[in-house]
């Protein structure tokens, strides 16, 4: 019996004359336009960390000269800069600092954040001495895990200048980045764990003074951190203070 391939489906040729005369699709539609809408909104992002990545480097010696209060800041240090560093390389492909997450049908998107990230800049593996007199960092990297070579750019905070740095550890390169990002993700799900711990507790305790009624549940109680920051919210907050200081 004959057999029809099509987008990787495989169905024999009464199946197929079957469909057709219900006037069935393997894909509908409706798929169709869910695809199109999804790479218009993927464009967009890609163009929206594009300019957000351009902005951080902009204002990388205001974020530097903060870097302190932006790791002891909640809101700053756990802004999410998944586009401001790139890596990757033969055999292991792109390194993303971005991971994705489907729990329960809800996606969840755990970025490398800020803090991690000036953590990440404060190695020496990924710093570089600039012809300027200041200290420049690295962006982007690629190499081999076999060789262990490497090739990275870094850009420089003072005067703004890319410099291309040869043959430093692509495995420290891979492994700070990892290990960065994977606190990051460590420290959203305990965060997550902590406060349904929490609402639990405010739930049992409210229910057994019959406070709450048997169909509330402790999702109710579920409490989060409030409205995130952003980079461009971070910038500003910061060149107003440092606009405040120098006025005093």
């Amino acid at each position: 019996m004959a057999t029809i391939h099509s987008d990787n489906n495989c169905e024999s040729f009464v199946d197929f004359c079957k469909r057709e005369a219900d006037g069935l699709k393997l894909t509908s539609d409706e798929m169709h336009q869910e695809n199109r809408e999804q790479e218009e909104l993927n464009a967009l992002l890609k163009k929206r960390s594009e300019r957000k990545c351009a902005l951080l480097y902009n204002n990388l010696d205001l974020i530097l000269r903060h870097r302190d209060e932006i790791v002891a800041t909640p809101r700053y240090a756990n802004i999410d800069v998944h586009y401001a560093i790139r890596g990757g390389g033969l055999y292991v492909g792109h390194l993303s600092a971005v991971r994705h997450f489907n729990f329960a049908g809800t996606l969840v998107s755990i970025g490398l954040k800020l803090s991690s990230l000036l953590e990440i800049w404060d190695n020496e593996q990924f710093k570089v001495e600039c012809k300027c007199g200041d200290t420049a960092v690295i962006r982007s990297f690629s190499g081999s895990p076999l060789s262990g070579g490497s090739m990275a750019t870094a850009v420089c905070p003072k005067c703004k200048k890319e410099i291309h740095v040869k043959n430093r550890s692509f495995g420290g390169y891979c492994g700070l980045m990892s290990i960065g990002h994977e606190r990051d993700i460590e420290k959203v799900v305990k965060s997550i764990i902590a406060k349904w711990t929490l609402a639990e507790v405010a739930y049992e305790k409210n229910a057994a003074e019959g406070k709450d009624a048997k169909w509330r549940k402790a999702g109710l109680k579920l409490r989060d951190d409030g409205e995130p920051c952003n980079l461009e919210t971070m910038i500003n907050e910061l060149k107003l203070k440092e606009f405040q200081l120098a006025s005093r």
